[in-house]
């Protein structure tokens, strides 16, 4: 199911009592404060990756020293990433860095970019890709949500609005990325982006790369052939677990005994396919990740589930 189809579908179904109870709470404890919260933890986490990650502890000290300088310069990024890295074919270095206010605008920008161990002045032509790509998803974004916010301040002074109940309103926008996983020749690297200002809403980009071989990681490269019955088992069984267990959550087409209700007039989760998101965690493990409203309701935000082999 796509994430709209799903979002207009359980807007317009009426929802059981307890339901609606479980949904208000979730709802209240996910307010913007929250979530822009949420935010800053998971950029000061990234950013704590980012600097330890693959340094040896002897250069942990010259690493933090040197921060500034690869936030501020891409070609003082590139000197760092000249620095040696233990058991890496790659770095992933911020090379467009930005935190402030511009206008109407919040912005905490953090971009990434991958570098090959051989080739520290020129990635080929697979990373080069992967980079471009990078490139045209934030600026994208950051089009789209300047767009999507002048159009509502437009609209908010044309229907009567006033200066004083704007209130200097603004729209946070958040780019960022977290390496998850980096071992020998694999590297997954997650992209987030996320604004807020009416609601909240993010967006996350996968990168799963066999840096050795110079491809895309696949879940069959990880889970084998089988790996459609490994993840599907795997989901259905956590998708009940998790309900049966947990008062708060709820996915389409489970009723609240987590058995599969087709009452619910909601189809959920079916299968994964080679187009399902995913990550490495930190013990090589793939995690499947859904879009908001995919296959739950939106207070449940992006659910993930991870596949143990």
């Amino acid at each position: 199911m796509r994430p709209e189809d799903g979002k207009n579908i359980y807007d317009s179904i009426e929802i059981p009592d307890r339901l609606s109870e479980v949904v208000d709470r979730a709802i209240r404890s996910r307010s913007g404060e929250e979530l822009r919260r949420r935010y800053e933890r998971e950029r000061r986490r990234s950013r704590t990756v980012r600097l330890f990650r693959n340094a040896a502890a002897a250069a942990a000290a010259l690493i933090l020293c040197l921060t500034v300088g690869v936030n501020s310069s891409e070609a003082f990024a590139r000197e760092l990433g000249e620095l040696p890295v233990i058991g890496a074919l790659a770095r992933v270095l911020t090379v467009r860095s930005w935190h402030g206010t511009d206008g109407d605008y919040e912005i905490d920008l953090e971009v990434p970019r991958i570098e090959t161990e051989t080739q520290p002045d020129a990635a080929p032509d697979f990373t080069e890709e992967i980079n471009a790509q990078i490139e045209k998803i934030v600026d994208s974004y950051m089009e789209q949500a300047r767009a999507e916010f002048a159009e509502y301040k437009k609209a908010f002074f044309e229907t009567g609005g006033t200066q004083e109940e704007w209130n200097d309103r603004k729209m946070d926008i958040t780019v960022d990325y977290t390496v998850k996983y980096q071992e020998g020749e694999l590297l997954s690297l997650e992209l987030i982006t996320a604004k807020g200002w009416v609601a909240a809403s993010e967006e996350r980009h996968y990168y799963n790369l066999n840096l050795a071989e110079e491809r895309p990681l696949t879940l069959e490269d990880v889970l084998g052939a089988d790996y459609v019955r490994i993840c599907n088992e795997s989901i259905d069984a956590q998708i009940r677990e998790q309900i049966r267990t947990d008062e708060m959550k709820s996915y389409f087409g489970y009723g609240p005994d987590g058995e599969l209700d087709a009452e619910m007039g909601i189809e959920g989760f079916t299968t994964v396919s080679p187009d399902t998101k995913f990550y490495l965690n930190g013990e090589g493990n793939a995690v499947v990740v859904f879009d908001e409203y995919e296959i739950a309701p939106g207070y449940m935000g992006m659910p993930e589930f991870e596949i143990e082999r």
